[in-house]
């Protein structure tokens, strides 16, 4: 299951191929061929990692859970919640104001913090 699974989540995040996986991870393209062979699973922290990277939970790349994002919500399903889709922002233009809610976002959490 772990291998179909990661196979998946893979090419869904648009990693085309198990190189790109393996450069992102810094691990062997061998070691993702092993992993989605079935042959050989990761150790708990390159999982972690593997599932952050794929936005993914580890539940689901170990089949306790059908629901990919299980429960997490990923960047990209938050930008989309700030802006409506029909805003025609130029990527670049997201980017900067997406970068201003972070700052913001993080200024309120030290407010919050010092409580």
């Amino acid at each position: 299951m772990f291998a179909a699974r990661l196979r998946a989540a893979r090419e869904a995040a648009g990693f085309s191929s198990q190189q790109a996986l393996a450069a992102a991870l810094g691990v062997a393209q061998s070691t993702i061929a092993n992993w989605e062979g079935g042959r050989r699973e990761p150790g708990y922290a390159l999982a972690v990692r593997l599932a952050d990277l794929l936005q993914v939970s580890l539940d689901y790349l170990l089949g306790r859970s059908d629901q990919p994002s299980g429960g997490v919500v990923t960047q990209a399903q938050v930008r989309a919640a700030v802006w409506d889709e029909r805003s025609n922002l130029a990527p670049e233009v997201e980017d900067e104001l997406w970068e201003d809610v972070r700052e913001y976002a993080r200024y309120r959490l030290q407010h919050y913090r010092r409580r």
